[in-house]
């Protein structure tokens, strides 16, 4: 029988009690993401992680399957893959970049 503060979805303690478990679980199982506020970032974090923040949202926005729709959502907000991802960037440009130069050196 639903006391009259459950059918009019006001919490109790009873049900606060009843969720605990399951809310430790879900919160256990989703990714840390990234909360913080705006200005409290110095503008070199922002220069460090922007080009993952960008491709994730590319990823996020156009994903090439269906099925991959979830982990891109799961992995947009999670600021460790936004390192990660800007960190492979930055690696492809200094690798091209570097290319390039011994390339324009070797003629």
């Amino acid at each position: 029988m639903l006391t009259a503060s459950l059918r009019c979805g006001m919490p109790n303690s009873n049900a606060n009690k009843a969720r605990r478990v399951i809310d430790k679980f879900a919160d256990a199982a989703a990714p840390r993401t990234d909360q913080g506020n705006v200005s409290e970032r110095s503008g070199w974090w922002w220069i460090l992680v922007m080009p993952g923040k960008v491709i994730l949202w590319l990823e996020y926005m156009f994903p090439e399957r269906m099925v991959s729709v979830f982990g891109t959502a799961r992995r947009r907000n999670v600021p460790l893959m936004q390192i990660l991802y800007s960190l492979y960037f930055y690696f492809a440009v200094l690798g091209l970049g570097l290319l390039l130069w011994i390339e324009t050196r070797a003629h």
